[in-house]
This record gives C-alpha cells, structure tokens and sequence, in this order.
C-alpha cells in the first residue's frame, strides 16, 4: 500500500522541480549528505560536492533568469526540460522505489510529469502578472520572493514533515490558481479597454490593435522613466 508519506514526497519534489528545479536537486542532495534519505547506487553522485555545487549554479540560474523578461521567455524549453529532468531525478533519488512496488520508470515519470504541470501553472501566474507591472508596481518582484520561500519550505517539509509537504502542495496550487484568475481580472479592468473596430481586448497603452491590426488611439501613453523595464 502506498504510504502518504511517499505521496508527499512525489508531489512535493515535483512541485518544488516545477518552481526552481535546482534547489529540489540540492534539497534531495543535502538530505542524502545529512543521512535523512539513502540514494540508489546509480544515484549516489547527487550528494558529491560537485554535484551539489552544479545545483546551486542552477538554481543561481533560475533566480536570475526569472527576473529577466527576455530570458524568461527565451529560455521556456529549456526550463520545462530542466524542470521535467529535475522532478524525475529528485523524486527517484529520495524515494526507494523497490519497496513501494512501482517501476522506477513510473516513479520517475510521475515525477517529471507533475514537475511540467507546475511550471505550466507559475508561467501563467507570472505572466498574469506581468501585465500588472507599472513603474510603481511591481508584483512580480513579490511573487517571485514568494516562491522561493514557499519552495524552500516546501523542500523542508518533505523529509521532516510529510503530512505538512501534503497541505503546502495543495494551499500553493490553489493559491496559484486563484492568484492567475485575480490578476488576469485586475489587468482587465486597469490596462485594458475594447478595440474600436473589432471589440478585442487591448491594452490602454496600444496603437494598434493585435487582432484586427487596425490603428487605434493611445488611451494611456507608455510611460517610460530612468530605470524601467
């Protein structure tokens, strides 16, 4: 029978993989190094200091990465796929799958499935508020500060408190999801207005519309200062 505590740990490594996969990595690294999970044979190079050490670069990477728009955007395969060999690699290094009686093949794709599924779910809340962001507001900032906290924590409880990793994992979806729904409902009302000629939502600040591609006034000029973005 499948214990919650393994549960737990699939869903909360996935989930930490989606968000910043290389503090999963490290995270499972460290708790191998401490005595607190025994890796498989074929898995043990995760807690050498190399190792360890390419994992904080990763996760040096993705902090950096997330604060950059372009970056952020350019490099979205790249992220899915370092997120989906992340949620495989943590999950299967922290779980012994021979006493769970599931095939490492499936432990390990459950892994990287569910660590895709959560990076689907933060890129829509960024990008809901992205269009937020103004030159005196800066959610972004915050939500990024947000997740690397919430991810932490989520990475403590997984092996020191499974039964607290389950409730994180399922307060942070719905929060997810009701942030995105929120934010994209703000950005409606505050940054958007009908097109003249075809009635598509656009931005205040366009002069033509992204759909019809008609020529539209400016109902609010972009305003560009020292510093911005």
């Amino acid at each position: 029978m499948i214990s919650y505590a393994f549960v737990a740990q699939l869903l909360g490594l996935s989930s930490a993989s989606g968000t910043r996969a290389g503090l999963s990595l490290l995270a499972v690294a460290v708790a191998s190094h401490d005595g607190y999970v025994s890796l498989p044979p074929e898995l043990q190079w995760m807690a050498l200091p190399g190792a360890m050490a390419a994992f904080a670069v990763i996760l040096i990477f993705e902090m950096i990465t997330v604060r950059d728009e372009d970056m952020h955007s350019l490099l979205g395969l790249v992220q899915y796929g370092l997120s989906a060999g992340s949620g495989a690699l943590a999950v299967m290094g922290s779980l012994n799958v021979e006493t769970q009686q599931l095939p490492e093949w499936a432990v390990g794709g459950g892994g990287a499935l569910l660590a895709v599924a959560t990076l689907g779910l933060r890129r829509r809340v960024h990008n809901e508020f992205v269009g937020l962001e103004s030159h005196v507001f800066h959610p972004v900032k915050w939500l990024n500060r947000f997740q690397e906290g919430g991810v932490l924590g989520l990475c403590v409880a997984v092996f020191m408190a499974p039964a607290l990793a389950l409730v994180l994992v399922v307060l942070m979806a719905a929060a997810g999801v009701a942030a995105a729904l929120v934010a994209h409902r703000m950005e409606a009302r505050l940054f958007r207005r009908p097109c003249p000629s075809c009635g598509a939502s656009i931005r205040v600040e366009a002069s033509r519309c992204a759909h019809c591609r008609a020529e539209v006034p400016v109902a609010k000029p972009l305003e560009l200062g020292v510093g911005s973005r």
